[in-house]
This record gives C-alpha cells, structure tokens and sequence, in this order.
C-alpha cells in the first residue's frame, strides 16, 4: 500500500500495485465501512467494534460502485 499524507490528509495512492489513474483519469481507491461510502477521508474516520472496512477500486470517480455523491446528483 502507498500512501501520502497523514490523518485528514491521507491519500492512498496504491493498493497491491494497482494505482490511481490506472484505470483512467478517474480511477482510485475508495473506502467503505459496512457498505457506505463516507465522503472524507480514512484518516479521520472512527471505526467502532465490529466496523468492515473495504477499499474499492473505482475507473469512474464512484459511480461504477454505486456512488453519485461525488457527482452532485
């Protein structure tokens, strides 16, 4: 995993060698706990007991994981 940055500024660029922008102009990581999406960063979110987080990779700023938020709609 790389990442940059730290608490409310933590970006994670790569996961397993599979990076933002490899998949086009709008690809990159996303996080979810219990299948939503918070719109801020991992660093700042406080995980309670039995929390399941996921990261997701995105070509398509979300929405081809079920996310608009980012889009406005």
């Amino acid at each position: 995993m790389r990442y940059t940055g730290t608490k409310e500024s933590a970006y994670v660029e790569g996961i397993n060698n599979l990076y933002e922008f490899d998949g086009g102009r709008w690809s990159g990581w996303m996080y979810c706990v219990n299948g939503w999406y918070p719109n801020y960063g991992a660093g700042v979110y406080v995980l309670q007991s039995g929390d399941v987080i996921e990261w997701n990779y995105t070509c398509d700023l979300g929405k081809d994981l079920g996310q608009d938020w980012l889009m406005g709609n």
